[in-house]
């Protein structure tokens, strides 16, 4: 099924799981159950419970069928066995009635919504299917529906969307995995709203810190996102999920109608493998925030260089000897050799970043302001159509090339070998640049949940969506 850039992004609910199994496995009684422990835990359940009438045999519908709104205690006539129809059930007027009105008067984002069940009613276009565009528009956040597996593929159809979970009732583990759904739940919604926030600060603080060429911007913004990544951290049942706080940001960075996104969207990406990768390896504890600070901060004062080595390869050591040497026999200066300048200013951003998380680790909870940040409404990002080769377009992204080109010029070095630097640049820069344009942030949601990652996907898809509706 394919999908829009819009529709990706609007998933509701935001997550849907499958009960499957044949008849009479007791897909209704785990319903049930569902219900009532999550009923105890104190959560909102809303719904409908299908309950079976007799059977004429082990493999075949009942003779009738009851509907039990969750929440209430009467049986309602269903579904009565009509041998003349096709399926063969004739739907009871009054309850058909009653659970409209029941959808219409349903209040909004019910965190836990169980339809028992989806079949060849609903194929048809009846049973719950006349009610199931109200109950998306109530925007649920968990929805579960009971049905067969050789029904899947059309009940998906139907509904617009892949099931994200499919589990089979008559297996021991697929209660807890249920509940445990529900709790993972509560911490992918958070990290889509940390996620989306250090994307809309990517697209605000950071646009407006480089539009004013603000010195060490680089540092600051990598500091911040460490930060971010620490509050993120607490409370996470796995604190390796934080990795998916700058992925997010990065695809929100995509959708930036203006500025650089190459560099960007890769420093942000790479802080989140190396902070997270600090976490998932030590633990949550102040050495482990103390390394991923660290990483981050160092990877901020090299990831400019690593790019411009990658554009330039040998001719960047080259060209900064060159000049080196060019201001000792002018001058009588003396610099150090590139590795070590550039070790000595990953260390220093290193050591303030790291610094930074720690404070932010001891705090615990983020300053008011920036609390209000995540929490409210994003601001959207100037209106415009982000041009795939808008990278290409800024002065900035070929200054290197001229400076190092002049440098080389000027010591001896041919045109032709300036050439050869000027087409590895371009080709580089290229390919860079098309990989950028093919990470639709969209697209992403789509191909996490395709693969199963509900949790990233939710994630990603709840930043997105919340960033189309500030632009609206």
């Amino acid at each position: 099924m394919p999908a829009t850039e819009e529709s990706a992004v609007a998933f509701t609910p935001g997550l849907l799981i499958a009960i499957t199994g044949g008849r009479g496995v007791g897909k209704t009684h785990l319903m049930a159950r569902l219900a009532e422990l999550q009923q105890a835990r104190g959560q909102r359940v809303e719904g409908v419970l299908a309950l079976a009438g007799h059977r004429q045999g082990p493999d075949q519908g009942a003779d009738e069928y009851w509907l039990r709104i969750i929440g209430t205690e009467e049986d309602l006539s269903w579904a009565v066995r009509d041998d003349s129809s096709n399926p063969p059930y004739a739907i009871e007027p009054g309850t058909e009635r009653k659970l409209r009105l029941w959808a219409e008067q349903l209040a909004a984002r019910p965190p836990l919504l169980l339809l028992d069940e989806f079949g060849k009613l609903e194929i048809a276009g009846r049973g719950l299917m006349p009610v199931w565009s109200r109950l998306r528009a109530t925007q649920p956040q968990i929805v579960v529906i009971t049905v067969r597996e050789e029904n899947i593929p059309a009940i998906e159809q139907l509904l617009g969307r892949r099931f994200d979970l499919c589990l089979p009732a008559d297996d021991p583990g697929t209660l807890p995995v249920l509940l445990r759904s529900s709790e993972d739940f509560g911490e992918w919604t958070r990290l889509g709203l940390v996620g989306g926030a250090a994307g809309g600060i990517e697209m605000t603080i950071g646009s407006l810190l480089h539009a004013t060429k603000m010195p060490l911007r680089g540092l600051l913004m990598s500091s911040l996102q460490g930060a971010m990544m620490t509050f993120a951290c607490f409370g996470l049942a796995q604190p390796g999920r934080v990795i998916w706080v700058p992925f997010i940001s990065a695809g929100l960075k995509a959708l930036s109608p203006a500025g650089s996104r190459v560099r960007p969207m890769i420093a942000i990406s790479m802080q989140g493998l190396l902070y997270g990768g600090s976490v998932q390896i030590l633990g949550f504890n102040a050495p482990a925030v103390a390394l991923g600070g660290l990483l981050v901060g160092a990877w901020s004062a090299l990831q400019g260089f690593f790019l411009q080595y990658l554009l330039m390869g040998d001719d960047l050591f080259r060209a900064y000897d060159a000049a080196v040497l060019w201001m000792a026999n002018r001058w009588d200066l003396t610099a150090p050799s590139l590795p070590w300048l550039v070790t000595a200013w990953a260390i220093f951003c290193g050591l303030f970043a790291g610094g930074v998380a720690v404070a932010a680790w001891r705090w615990r909870s983020p300053p008011a302001a920036l609390k209000r940040l995540i929490e409210k409404e994003p601001v959207p990002a100037r209106q415009g159509k982000a041009g795939k080769w808008q990278d290409l377009a800024h002065w900035q992204f070929w200054l290197p090339l001229v400076i190092v080109s002049l440098i080389l010029l000027a010591t001896g070095h041919t045109w032709e070998n300036v050439a050869w630097l000027g087409l590895r640049f371009v080709a580089v820069g290229f390919v860079l640049v098309t990989v950028v344009s093919l990470l639709r942030p969209a697209r992403w949601a789509e191909t996490l949940r395709r693969h199963g990652w509900w949790g990233p996907a939710l994630a990603m898809s709840g930043a997105m969506s919340r960033h189309q509706s500030a632009k609206k």
